[in-house]
């Protein structure tokens, strides 16, 4: 099977990013996303507004049919293409640390621990052509240490893609804000963001099926261009062991073995399994995942539920899990729900 990446298809993801960090955007520019009716919109030729659209992002794959190469090849492109995100933004200065000059300030340590990990403050997003509003007003704020599931529509696929690609920092609103802490998820670079701020599981381009579930967490890592005290090998390796992928009882050979088989073999669940390794593999404050459990039965999704729910507790951090879901079931697994369906 080729994975050679088709020459005439846009890279929705990579052109998502290059929006993102355009120098030659004017300062306080607002992002409206457009959308397109047309179903073709996301094959070769497609104009770049359509491009921009989230829905794109998995147009790009569905297209080409279920288990056909050529969706493979565009789905393994765009994953790959998140990672080269945070390659080309290697040696960036992080925004973690305030400035010489904040530092001086006396600043009480409560003002700081009134913004929760995670927030949404009066965001609009507006159809470009229309002027429909996509999403009004949207408030909703997410603590550290919890987990939530995030109830939409199961019928609005517009207002579904577009909340993942706000909340990813894939897009940005028309009006309000998106936060992390006290900081706007636009002010982040991709490095920042999605090296080292979040980690984001994706239904069609959470990994790549061209390599094996040890180096999808490599790449990951590699890519964030963050200090680790272990091999990253090595941190691979205990990472598929603590979601369960290569189990404890298993020996060393055993594990080895099954670490280096390809995604696309795998199956659901020990897929899934890779994507939350992989999503927590750089270490994130925030754990996004969108429908994470749509191709498993109801088993193996109560098992990668409790999983997620488990990641609000990092190694040195208390996390916030975020689930997007059409799923009342799901929703409710965690520990919070938050309901925008009406």
């Amino acid at each position: 099977m080729s994975n050679q990446k088709p020459q005439e298809r846009t890279d929705p993801v990579d052109e998502l990013d290059e929006r993102m960090t355009d120098e030659s955007a004017e300062p306080g520019m607002s992002y409206t996303i457009e959308y397109d009716d047309d179903t073709d919109s996301a094959d070769a030729g497609a104009d770049d507004t359509a491009a921009a659209d989230p829905e794109a992002i998995a147009a790009a794959a569905d297209d080409a049919g279920t288990g056909d190469e050529e969706a493979e090849a565009v789905a393994n492109t765009a994953a790959a293409a998140l990672d080269e995100t945070l390659h080309a933004g290697a040696g960036t200065t992080s925004t973690d640390k305030p400035s010489d000059a904040d530092s001086t300030d006396d600043v009480d340590d409560s003002v700081f621990r009134a913004y929760p990990m995670f927030s949404m403050r009066g965001v609009t997003v507006a159809d470009a052509k229309t002027g429909e509003h996509i999403w009004n007003d949207l408030t909703m704020r997410c603590e550290a240490g919890t987990s939530y599931g995030v109830l939409v529509d199961a019928h609005n696929t517009r207002q579904h893609d577009t909340l993942v690609a706000l909340m990813a920092g894939f897009a940005h609103p028309a009006e309000g804000s998106v936060m992390t802490k006290s900081t706007p998820l636009h002010d982040l670079t991709p490095l920042e963001l999605r090296g080292h701020r979040i980690g984001v599981l994706l239904q069609q381009f959470a990994l790549r099926g061209d390599l094996s579930a040890a180096a999808n967490l490599e790449y990951a890592m590699d890519a964030s261009n963050r200090n680790y005290l272990k091999p990253i090998a090595v941190l691979a390796q205990e990472l598929l062991t603590r979601v369960g992928f290569a189990p404890r009882g298993d020996d060393n050979a055993t594990q080895a073995e099954r670490s280096r088989a390809l995604v696309r073999t795998l199956g659901a669940v020990d897929r899934v399994r890779v994507m939350v390794a992989r999503a927590i593999a750089t270490d994130p404050d925030i754990v996004l995942a969108d429908e994470p459990t749509a191709t498993l039965d109801e088993a193996d999704a109560a098992t990668i539920l409790d999983l997620l729910r488990a990641q609000v507790h990092g190694e040195s951090k208390q996390r916030t899990v975020i689930v997007v879901t059409t799923d009342p079931h799901v929703a409710g697994a965690m520990d919070e729900t938050i309901d925008l369906t009406h």
